[in-house]
């Protein structure tokens, strides 16, 4: 492991908003560039939002700046925006929960934000970072909301190498699921959760896998289109520790097949 550093700084998009972001950079020359798209319920387990200085912005929670400091101790340039920033001032993001016969219960997100209008702060952060490694490769990783972005930005974005979207809510949504990627991309399914049935992750499976008969033919440093999909038993949200949903299991397997996907396309 290499030793890194982080820190926040300032980005612009092209309608000029600003927005921040947690940057991590390794010791020595990175070996690739990694863009981490938060979740939207990116609050502290129990649910209680702080503006701390443990948790300073919302969305870039301690668990995303750690998981950038992990990622840029092995090697990689990591930029994780605030994906937040185009909401309502005085306004609390992430999901609203009420109790029911099951437990805790997702409803719906406390504000919504226009993706459309994110995806600029996406591809912001995603050329800045092209511009600060070797040969310009770029990856994506996303959680939650954060994997829907990360996958529709894998379907847009052509400086893009590869992609991980983790239980990407709404992506296996009828006019989002049979997108062609232009990069390989990997795909983490839970069993169930509130945003993604069985069905319709089995739709999204069909669907992909008849894009792409030679399912996951793309050879190590090409740049072509490829839908890998792992599926767990596990719920919706299985990455997240320290939350009802957390799978200790899942989320090892999980981390371990998303470093040697990123690690076989993004090498310089």
């Amino acid at each position: 492991m290499t030793k890194h550093t982080g820190h926040y700084a300032e980005f612009t998009s092209p309608d000029q908003h600003r927005f921040r972001a947690f940057v991590a950079h390794p010791s020595s020359p990175p070996r690739g560039a990694l863009v981490l798209l938060h979740e939207m319920d990116a609050r502290s387990p129990n649910r209680v939002h702080s503006m701390a200085p443990s948790n300073p912005m919302p969305g870039l929670s301690q668990r995303i700046r750690a998981l950038a400091s992990e990622h840029a101790a092995r090697g990689y340039l990591v930029v994780a925006p605030s994906l937040f920033g185009r909401g309502r001032a005085g306004q609390g993001h992430g999901y609203h929960y009420q109790m029911g016969f099951s437990g805790e219960q997702l409803v719906k997100p406390l504000q919504p934000v226009d993706s459309s209008r994110i995806m600029l702060d996406v591809q912001t952060v995603v050329t800045w970072a092209q511009g600060q490694v070797a040969q310009g490769k770029v990856g994506l990783m996303g959680f939650c909301w954060g994997g829907l972005l990360a996958w529709q930005a894998a379907c847009t974005m052509p400086q893009i190498f590869a992609a991980a979207s983790f239980y990407g809510g709404g992506m296996t949504n009828p006019e989002v699921r049979g997108l062609r990627p232009l990069c390989p991309v990997l795909v983490h399914l839970p069993s169930n959760g509130a945003w993604m049935t069985q069905e319709a992750m089995d739709e999204f499976v069909a669907v992909q896998r008849d894009h792409f008969a030679a399912h996951g033919a793309v050879s190590p440093g090409q740049k072509g289109p490829m839908v890998q999909i792992e599926r767990y038993d596990a719920a919706y949200g299985f990455d997240h520790a320290g939350s009802r949903q957390f799978d200790a299991m899942a989320s090892q397997v999980a981390r371990l097949k998303t470093t040697s996907f990123l690690d076989k396309y993004l090498n310089v």
